[in-house]
């Protein structure tokens, strides 16, 4: 499976830094802070989240969605350039309301009222060659969804997407406003050779609340270009909330989401950990 593959890739990129030492990369963004971050230095996180309401409308299925665990690997593989490889490595859902037809064909073993499969990872590269750490800066932001799950699960639409978005950020030393904006290239599960063309967009405001202590807010989604969407491609969006700890390397966080569009489920509660390493001074 793919998600051996990512956990290989993990290991790796922590066997290539140093010492540890406080970061600016954060295991919940939905932005990562390109600027802040020392080139080299590495962060690896674990954590988990419970989705209610989550909606599935290529199964037909719906029910609360926890992911156990969640993996988050960030390496500033230059100055101003960081690259992501973020996924779950267990999916849960628990179907509370079931379609009599479905647009695949399920799997059998989703009788006993629970689909579980591995979730869907994402390699992602942001870099801002435009600005310096404080003030302006911009660059770009490109994503890549690989389809680890299998669709008969219901949990997931075996499909590759692409996200090519421009990346704008301004801040200060304390805070820092960060987005990105782009087109979403979606692959249809149901129609070969078909794709979804939608407006990707994110967005986040990181704030240095007291030492140790930083909160974000933000949001990100995406909003098709096509009256109708075919199903799997539909819009998305996510208001969040989180507060982080951090004591040198080590940094602990807890977030709250409020899903904006019927197939993003209604509350998600995350939490997680993440270990920071050097990078060159």
């Amino acid at each position: 499976m793919r998600v051996g593959l990512s956990c290989v890739l993990a290991s790796a990129i922590a066997a290539a830094v140093a010492i540890p030492a406080q970061g600016q990369l954060r295991r919940d963004a939905l932005v990562q802070p390109v600027g802040g971050a020392r080139s080299g230095e590495v962060l690896l996180g674990v954590g988990a989240s419970r989705t209610a309401n989550a909606d599935f409308p290529l199964a037909g299925l719906r029910g609360d969605l926890a992911a156990l665990p969640e993996l988050h690997a960030a390496w500033a593989i230059g100055p101003r350039v960081v690259f992501e490889l973020k996924g779950a490595a267990r999916k849960t859902l628990s179907i509370e309301t079931r379609e009599a037809v479905s647009s695949v064909d399920l799997d059998p073993s989703l009788a006993d009222g629970t689909s579980r499969d591995v979730g869907d990872f994402e390699l992602a590269v942001s870099f801002a060659p435009i600005g310096g750490a404080t003030g302006f800066s911009a660059g770009g932001h490109l994503g890549v969804r690989l389809p680890n799950s299998d669709e008969t699960r219901g949990i997931g639409l075996n499909t590759t997407d692409i996200t090519i978005a421009a990346l704008f950020s301004w801040g200060s030393a304390r805070w820092r406003a960060t987005g990105w904006f782009g087109v979403g290239i979606l692959e249809v599960p149901v129609e070969p050779f078909e794709q979804n063309d939608a407006f990707a967009y994110a967005f986040e405001g990181l704030w240095d609340a007291a030492p140790n202590w930083r909160l974000s807010v933000g949001t990100r989604g995406r909003t098709s270009t096509r009256r109708v969407s075919p199903l799997g491609t539909g819009d998305l969006g996510e208001l969040r909330a989180t507060v982080e700890w951090r004591r040198g390397p080590l940094a602990i966080d807890a977030g709250l989401g409020h899903g904006t569009t019927a197939m993003s489920g209604d509350w998600n509660l995350r939490a997680g950990v993440a270990w920071t390493l050097a990078g060159n001074r």
